[in-house]
């Protein structure tokens, strides 16, 4: 039975059990690579390797996302100033909980930790989810434009599921969304640029504030075809790539995983990289990640049942520079 306990968390942390992977993001005028998506997984002893929806949950109701959070910056900040140094200028999204980005601490510990990796801010994405932002706009986007002040770009991940209108905020926080699922980009594809709903009024919106808008879960040819078309400007996804450890990104040669990159090349945007030479790219940890076995939730479901709303204290120190 899969049963997590807070002495898995301690080993975890203790033992580097956990690690991140790396989805590309590719720019569709360019069919270039321009950054990457951070993913965590768990490489769990008993039950192998684990996806974030299996453990993200229990891990918050044990009071341990603030050092997962932590681990996460350092890990991801870590691989895109290497990239940076072997010539790849990729930029790096990292996903962060509503608690930890209101917390008033986190933009001046966000500063120091990009300093601390001499990291420049305008290739740092903080993605945020759309639900979160219609629950509470107001606190959530003030943190957000405190945050953006230090240069950082803010990515809405949702893209129009649920009701927020970018309309409302003043100043805007963000500077891409993300429309996330195949069966949403599909829709967008059928409504087409001037159809009605939530979604096509989302990429109309983000048209008009000049925003990124990315396509997440490009799975099929089918999904990939004609995103430009109705607004999306990059897309990530299996299609292209899954997500790898850094080592791989660095040797993957460009070429996509399922499918076959556009002969159609618009006029390319500003800091688009062409792909690293090939160097051989192994499947094993790829091949890993797809093999997670079907595992009930009962008892993690049960577990956050029982824990009450926290929120972040303003004197707790989420990131900090590893040391050495």
């Amino acid at each position: 039975m899969f049963r997590l306990a807070v002495t898995d968390i301690d080993q975890a942390f203790a033992q580097g059990q956990f690690r991140l992977v790396f989805q590309p993001k590719i720019d569709l005028a360019t069919c270039r690579m321009t950054g990457a998506e951070a993913f965590i997984r768990w490489q769990h002893p008993q039950f192998g390797l684990l996806p974030p929806g299996l453990f993200l949950d229990f891990i918050e109701a044990a009071g341990r996302i603030e050092a997962l959070t932590d681990f996460v910056f350092n890990e991801a900040l870590a691989a895109a100033a290497a990239w940076h140094k072997k010539g790849r200028d990729w930029s790096i999204s990292i996903n962060v909980a509503p608690g930890i980005a209101t917390a008033p601490a986190f933009p001046r510990e966000l500063a120091s930790l990009l300093d601390a990796y001499r990291f420049n801010p305008a290739m740092v994405t903080i993605e945020i989810p759309e639900r979160a932002v219609a629950q509470e706009p107001d606190q959530i986007c003030s943190a957000l434009n405190d945050i953006r002040t230090l240069g950082v770009h803010m990515a809405l991940d949702g893209g129009g599921i649920v009701p927020v209108d970018l309309d409302a905020f003043n100043p805007m926080p963000f500077t891409a969304i993300k429309v996330a699922g195949p069966a949403s980009i599909r829709l967008v594809q059928r409504l087409g640029p001037l159809g009605r709903g939530a979604l096509a009024t989302r990429l109309r919106q983000a048209q008009r504030y000049g925003l990124e808008v990315v396509a997440v879960g490009a799975e099929d040819e089918a999904t990939m075809e004609g995103l430009a078309d109705v607004g999306f400007t990059s897309a990530q996804g299996i299609w292209i790539q899954k997500p790898i450890s850094s080592d791989e990104l660095l040797a993957w040669d460009g070429h996509w995983a399922r499918g076959v990159v556009s002969s159609v090349v618009r006029t390319p945007r500003a800091h688009t990289q062409a792909p690293p030479a090939y160097q051989g790219v192994s499947t094993t940890r790829a091949a890993q990640i797809e093999a997670v076995p079907e595992l009930s939730r009962a008892d993690i479901e049960r577990a956050i049942e029982t824990v009450r709303t926290r929120r972040t204290g303003p004197n707790l120190r989420t990131l900090q520079a590893r040391q050495g």
